[in-house]
């Protein structure tokens, strides 16, 4: 539909830069269920790669302990969420490296099994048992959505038989005459797990295509945007002929800002990438989604009118995180695609100068950044979906939850714990459901200070507000709730993530009549459940 000027104005003011405000005390806000945005599909995290090894060798308790941290969709005796209530599960599609003799990626855990015979001739549906157990208990949690990725092609089809590439050309290192052989056992596997009973409603076939991927630190492979259309015309092919519902996620580009334009890109890698501008992972909304793209892939059945990217490197500041997200806004309604932000962490020495250390931020810290990329992504972007990075690591800096190896090894079990990431994520996860709508809500949009996003259920019986104060000092939350049924909705309950609280029940008074004060202490993210 051809914009008007005045429409182009207002979404222009409405996504522009707020102004620093105030010293915090009393924030007025508002949320109206009468104006609605979109429906949420998922929260997700990732089981790569230490899924597979904990799923396998640690002790049921410590395993059962990790599952319901992650899926649990019920509350416990003192009235907290017992588990974050993950509402889609990131399976990764290991390249066999794991099976390799002679593979040389470290950290060992990093190596991934393959379902595919080192001959490649068969499959094995016994392999990357662990990650298949965390696949089972998400299911019996109640989570009922898996996307499976990929990160390298199987080695049985790379063009250096390993699971990363040798040369930084910033080209595939998929064989070429492997392309169908890679799309037919990225279907095969999902057809598998489908006549298992799991819904596999994604597959992501490339991930982060931009970067160079020539380091033994993790399975990878780069990939040229026409070399991913290749894969995505073949891929559509053998989901086609199995009758499979999945779609495709592209394009998991590492930066959002390289879904629009090269600029960035360009920035940081035209001294390295020799290939033509136009076919390299850049400005990937316009290449994928622009009929008149030579990369144009639109038309295929499989691909939605979606694309995939991840957070990182995008909030050295407040004004970055809302300006790279105004023009990603923009360029995603241009080509009427919605915007999937599928994973981040706080990568090693990466910060933002706002509102937290630069060296050394703590778990809280790092949680409050989180939450400053969740509630810009879904209310000033609209994403329907967001993920976090791993969901399990070695004692946890960069993931959900950590674990303790016994004596150092991964293969020996350990001990499991928390990170404040989880309960955090938990603040929007396990209250925000699949199906729900964002709802208008105004007044709470300060990056430096509180900043509030609502939804509400289906039915409209249930909304939720998720309210974070990253400053300093208290405040005020003057909340007021109108539109169509929100006069039924009388009983309220809040409950905390902060340096002492773990998603936590406040057990505040539960009267609700339309207007309330809420108090949101300094440095906390904070879920108003009103029902």
């Amino acid at each position: 539909m051809k914009k008007t000027i005045p429409h182009i104005a207002l979404v222009a003011a409405a996504l522009a830069p707020l102004p620093a405000a105030a010293a915090i005390g009393q924030i007025n806000a508002s949320a109206n269920l009468d104006k609605q945005f979109q429906t949420i599909e998922s929260f997700t995290a990732s089981d790569a790669w230490s899924g597979n090894f904990i799923g396998k060798f640690f002790a049921d308790d410590k395993k059962e302990k990790l599952a319901k941290w992650l899926f649990s969709q019920k509350y416990g005796e003192d009235g907290s969420p017992e588990g974050i209530g993950l509402s889609m599960w990131r399976v990764n599609i290991g390249g066999g490296t794991w099976e390799q003799e002679g593979a040389d990626i470290v950290p060992i855990q990093r190596r991934a099994e393959s379902f595919l015979s080192k001959d490649g001739k068969s499959y094995d549906w016994s392999k990357a048992a662990g990650q298949q157990y965390f696949m089972k208990k998400a299911k019996e949690y109640g989570c009922e959505s898996f996307l499976l990725f990929s990160n390298t092609p199987p080695v049985q089809m790379t063009q250096n038989g390993k699971g990363y590439k040798d040369a930084a050309d910033f080209k595939s290192n998929l064989r070429a005459d492997c392309y169908d052989d890679f799309a037919e056992y990225m279907a095969e596997v999902a057809k598998h797990f489908e006549g298992e009973g799991y819904n596999i409603d994604y597959i992501s076939p490339v991930n982060e295509p931009g970067w160079k991927w020539s380091t033994n630190a993790q399975e990878g492979t780069p990939w040229l945007n026409p070399e991913i259309k290749r894969l995505a015309v073949e891929l559509d092919k053998s989901l086609g002929k199995r009758g499979l519902k999945t779609k495709q996620l592209l394009c998991e580009a590492e930066r959002v800002d390289y879904l629009y334009g090269s600029d960035a890109y360009l920035e940081g890698r035209k001294k390295m990438n020799k290939n033509p501008v136009e076919d390299m992972a850049c400005d990937q909304i316009r290449a994928f989604f622009d009929p008149d793209s030579k990369d144009y892939i639109g038309h295929l059945k499989s691909i939605p009118r979606k694309i995939g990217a991840h957070d990182y490197h995008t909030h050295t500041s407040n004004e970055q995180i809302v300006s790279t997200r105004k023009k990603l806004k923009e360029c995603a309604d241009k080509y009427g695609v919605q915007f999937i932000q599928t994973e981040w962490c706080l990568l090693p020495g990466v910060a933002c100068k706002d509102g937290m250390p630069q060296k050394n931020p703590s778990d809280m810290d790092i949680s409050l950044l989180m939450a400053k990329l969740i509630h810009t992504d879904l209310a000033r972007v609209d994403a329907p979906s967001w993920g976090y990075w791993k969901a399990f690591e070695i004692n946890g800096d960069h993931a959900l939850t950590g674990v303790a190896p016994k004596d150092g090894d991964i293969c020996q079990g350990g001990n499991v714990f928390t990170r404040k990431k989880l309960w955090t994520l938990g603040n929007y996860s396990f209250f925000i459901r699949p199906g729900w709508k964002r709802i208008d809500l105004t007044g709470a949009d300060d990056l430096g200070g509180v900043f509030a996003s609502a939804f509400a259920s289906p039915d409209g019986k249930k909304v939720a507000v998720v309210a974070a104060n990253v400053s300093y000092e208290p405040a005020d939350f003057d909340f007021s709730l109108s539109g169509k049924g929100s006069d039924g909705l009388k009983k309220v309950s809040a409950f905390r993530t902060s340096e002492s609280s773990d998603l936590a029940n406040q057990h505040i008074d539960p009267k609700f009549d339309g207007k309330r004060t809420f108090k949101l202490s300094p440095r906390s993210v904070t879920t108003l459940l009103f029902e």
